[in-house]
């Protein structure tokens, strides 16, 4: 007997590995898959914000490595954008954007969330409001930066910087300062939402968030931060599409397409079957039975079909019977439930006997059979 050598599905195996090895190649970036980073169009995102940038900087890009890696010593980008992150650098981390900034980089960073926050070495804290009452989001911003009356801030947090320059206030309160770290310049803020999708649609916003960027550094070439959005999400999954483990992850799926195309595919004709063909199911059923009455015993038989019975039907098998499973079964049986009952017991206690006739063991087998295959019946 020949069947086909190519199944109806043979050919999805070829499109998905062609796409694997495309991604080896080129992997879409999906961002942190958080609503406050610059791939978000979410009215907490920043991607209107980087669109912006991209059309008056000489260049951007998004870092993912960690900043570690991302801003050695030596290597000078313009303008580093760090916008709320998901978690705050770590020591480590502060004093490698603080030597970073030193030896003549630019920084422009946004605190986020609501605990009381500091960078080192600046002597600058996010102190979170503590007032219940929302805030009066309809004063404008006292800041230099602009002249326009059309801007809005919106903030959980004022900051408090004695060594900085104020260049935005906010209902009496810093929300933005200026300043200089050795041959380097930074602008701290108190909140990130001046640089989100929904407050970039109000009024003159966007020059604002523009002129806090040339605050910063120059418009040469900006750097915005993802890597303490990447890391400060837990990841499951999303672990292994990481950049480093990208490779190795694909290479991987690859190789089980390939196994699953292979193992799809037959060549030549079926070979014939080593073992022969076996009786069916009843064969075996009758030499079974045949057995069991050559040696005068069915309580083997007896016991297995009255257990089997019992726990289908959640029933004891020693003591009483409960009243509601004995109505249950006895309602599905269609009997009365005191004739159920003393065809229970006697089967019962043929589960203690130490031999069962043959003839009586063949009575109850053949009256229980008939009560499982009435049961399947109404199941289905």
């Amino acid at each position: 007997m020949s069947g086909p050598l190519r199944p109806a599905y043979w050919w999805i195996w070829p499109p998905l590995v062609a796409v694997v090895l495309a991604m080896q190649l080129w992997f879409p970036d999906s961002g942190s898959g958080l609503s406050n980073d610059t791939y978000s169009t979410t009215a907490t995102g920043y991607k209107a914000f980087y669109r912006l940038v991209e059309q008056q900087a000489f260049w951007t890009d998004r870092n993912t490595r960690p900043l570690s890696l991302a801003i050695p010593q030596g290597f000078i980008e313009p303008t580093l954008c760090i916008l709320g992150p998901q978690r705050s650098p770590t020591p480590r981390e502060w004093d490698d954007i603080l030597d970073w900034v030193e030896t003549g980089g630019t920084l422009l960073y946004c605190f986020r969330g609501d605990e009381e926050e500091s960078i080192p070495r600046l002597d600058i804290r996010f102190v979170p409001r503590t007032d219940p009452s929302p805030p009066d989001d309809s004063l404008p911003p006292e800041t230099t930066l602009v002249t326009s009356p059309h801007v809005a801030w919106w903030t959980d947090g004022r900051l408090v910087a004695p060594h900085a320059t104020s260049v935005v206030e906010y209902n009496d309160t810093t929300q933005a300062v200026q300043g200089e770290l050795g041959d380097g310049r930074y602008v701290v803020c108190a909140t990130s939402l001046v640089f989100s999708n929904q407050l970039l649609t109000y009024g003159d916003n966007p020059v604002l968030a523009l002129r806090l960027l040339e605050a910063a550094g120059s418009m040469e070439g900006v750097t915005f931060d993802e890597s303490l959005n990447t890391t400060g999400t837990p990841k499951a999954a999303g672990l292994i599409f990481e950049r480093e483990l990208r490779p190795l992850t694909l290479q991987l799926i690859l190789l089980a397409f390939l196994y699953a195309w292979w193992n799809c595919l037959r060549f030549g004709p079926f070979l014939r079957s080593a073992a022969g063909s076996r009786h069916n199911m009843v064969d075996h059923t009758d030499a079974l039975g045949a057995a069991y009455w050559r040696c005068h015993d069915g309580q083997p038989v007896v016991q297995a079909f009255v257990k089997l019975l019992l726990r289908e039907s959640h029933l004891p098998l020693t003591g009483p019977l409960p009243p509601l499973p004995l109505q249950q079964l006895a309602n599905r049986l269609q009997m009365e439930s005191g004739t159920l009952a003393s065809r229970l017991e006697h089967q019962r206690s043929l589960l203690t006997a130490r031999t069962v006739p043959r003839r009586e063991a063949a009575a109850v087998i053949r009256e229980l059979a008939e009560w499982r295959d009435r049961l399947r019946r109404q199941a289905h």
